[in-house]
């Protein structure tokens, strides 16, 4: 389950969110203006309760139950993979589950009520009476036929007795009414096979794969050795590798696929009986289900996350479910700013123009089997630490061979930009970077030539700086070399941040002298516009169609 965050909507409900949050290790919020001394806080409900649900963390809200709902109601889809959403009240004696029954939402009542002294009003029936749901067994377990889970319920709140195959100890110490000759079969078996009729087929996860060779290959032939068995593959626990071993990414995204921890170990692994064994991997079968975390560690996994301009409503849900999921964020000290504090992450801040070193100190940190975020402003692809991670991983692809990499977009700044315009970028355009500390500015300025010539619109990112003046003032004079004075030209400022400023003039009338590294310009091409609407506002657009009419629009 991902870290919890609670959220308190007022100062009464301030001391329950701190308690709520120490008792299931999560972060306590609470509504800026409103609500002061908890771990961060929050300007809006709304876009705040949206973003963590479509992370995947569990909410819970110190507020009344209808708060929570109206909020969530439009994102409702699917009750298999939304998270637990909580109601407490202010006083911590009602614990309400509203969502996510199936992810671990009445466990979790339970654990906050008895923290708090209160009660857990579950609704669910058997939940409530029983103590158990079949569509959400404990760790170690895998239901084969959950479409049935709901009948079964039902005949047992029926008065009918359940009659156990094999060994289950959840359901043993439950409420279930359960004999020798029950009606209802609740099968345990790591076999593949029908379920039993009117019951359920329950598979320990009892198998533990052992690769000496992580590849996509020898990953083909456990499935062989699995299904060869008569063993079912959701009764796979976690597969292992060896410590510095290089691990193929096919072979860690199937796996990913289907929900199977992979753990990086010394040793070979000790217990169990071997019931499969050839050059590459073993296959283990254990008596009782195996927790992944006692063997070995989890392999490391740098994501490259884009913040987006600055706004949280630009965060994509992908991105933010990484910064949640992080153990260490890594990145420019004014891009971690961006960032909420999160309880427990490990904040790494570096100044800006030591990307690679930075790339290099996020590889090392995964390879120690760390979640580790970096982080850019905008999409981490568009000048970002995308590039800088790459080169890293490729100057030295033995130095962190087990260490996944993931890129996670981000709205850049220049599509911020052109939403706040119109469509300034509506046709073919350009993206150019006017900083010389990477590369020099005789690229740029060839480059810049070549772009502007060819009539593209322009993205014009890093301008100007206080040393760095004459570059814009040179790059100007080359656009000016095929763009007429009346070519649009906005400034865009500091996009999604509280300063935000856009200002639209032409590329005769442009003041280098009120540019610097917090505006993006963009030029027009000869098509660009700028027209106003009826409540004075400018828009600026490029045409995707032009005078000649060649083409289907659609296809351009």
């Amino acid at each position: 389950m991902n870290r919890p965050a609670v959220l308190a909507f007022n100062m009464a409900g301030a001391a329950i969110a701190r308690r709520a949050a120490d008792a299931v290790g999560g972060d306590a919020l609470g509504l800026a203006s409103r609500v002061e001394g908890l771990d961060g806080s929050f300007e809006d409900a709304e876009a705040q309760v949206r973003e963590l649900f479509r992370a995947g963390r569990p909410i819970i809200g110190v507020c009344a139950s209808g708060i929570l709902i109206r909020l969530l109601a439009p994102l409702l889809k699917d009750k298999r993979s939304e998270p637990p959403v909580l109601a407490v009240s202010d006083d911590g004696e009602t614990v309400v589950p509203l969502l996510g029954g199936l992810t671990g939402a009445d466990p979790l009542a339970r654990k906050l009520a008895a923290a708090l002294g209160g009660a857990a009003a579950l609704t669910g029936a058997g939940a409530r009476r029983f103590g158990v749901i079949f569509e959400a067994p404990p760790p170690g377990y895998a239901l084969a036929n959950p479409d049935d889970a709901k009948a079964v319920t039902s005949t047992l709140l029926g008065g009918k007795e359940a009659r156990i195959e094999g060994s289950a100890p959840w359901i043993e110490n439950s409420n279930l009414p359960v004999s020798g000759d029950g009606d209802i079969v609740l099968r345990f078996s790591p076999e593949v096979g029908a379920p039993p009729e009117g019951g359920l087929l329950f598979h320990p996860k009892v198998l533990v794969a052992e690769f000496d060779r992580p590849d996509a290959e020898t990953l083909d032939r456990l499935d062989t050795a699995i299904a060869s068995l008569g063993l079912a593959p959701a009764a796979l626990s976690f597969a292992t590798a060896p410590e510095g071993a290089p691990i193929h990414h096919v072979f860690v995204e199937r796996l990913d696929a289907r929900g199977v921890p992979l753990r990086l170990i010394e040793q070979r692994i000790e217990g169990g009986e071997i019931v499969h064994g050839e050059p590459g991997f073993r296959l283990h079968r254990f008596a009782e289900p195996q927790p992944p975390h006692a063997s070995g560690r989890a392999s490391g996994r740098v994501t490259v996350v884009g913040l987006g301009p600055g706004w949280k409503g630009w965060l994509a849900p992908e991105a933010a479910a990484a910064l949640d999921r992080a153990q260490d964020l890594v990145g420019y000290e004014g891009y971690l700013a961006m960032v909420p504090e999160r309880a427990g992450q490990r904040r790494h801040g570096s100044d800006n123009r030591v990307e690679l070193e930075r790339a290099q100190a996020a590889m090392t940190l995964a390879a120690q089997g760390r979640e580790v975020a970096v982080v850019s402003s905008g999409d981490s692809g568009v000048f970002g630490m995308a590039a800088a991670v790459m080169e890293a991983a490729a100057a030295e692809p033995a130095r962190w061979p087990g260490v996944a990499i993931e890129v996670a977009p981000g709205i850049s700044a220049m599509q911020a930009a052109a939403s706040r315009l119109g469509a300034p970028l509506g046709h073919d355009f350009a993206v150019i970077s006017l900083s010389d500390q990477l590369k020099p500015w005789e690229t740029i300025a060839a480059r810049l030539d070549a772009a502007a010539s060819a009539d593209f619109a322009l993205a014009l990112y890093n301008p100007a700086s206080l040393r760095r003046r004459k570059q814009l003032d040179d790059a100007l004079e080359i656009v000016r070399r095929y763009r007429t004075r009346e070519t649009p030209v906005a400034l865009a400022r500091d996009i999604g941040r509280p300063a935000e400023g856009m200002t639209l003039t032409t590329l005769g009338d442009l003041d280098p002298a009120v540019v610097d590294m917090r505006t993006l310009l963009v030029v027009g091409s000869s098509k660009t516009r700028v027209f106003a609407r009826a409540d004075g506002r400018l828009w600026m657009y490029t045409p995707r169609v032009y005078e000649s009419g060649f083409g289907d629009p659609d296809e351009m």
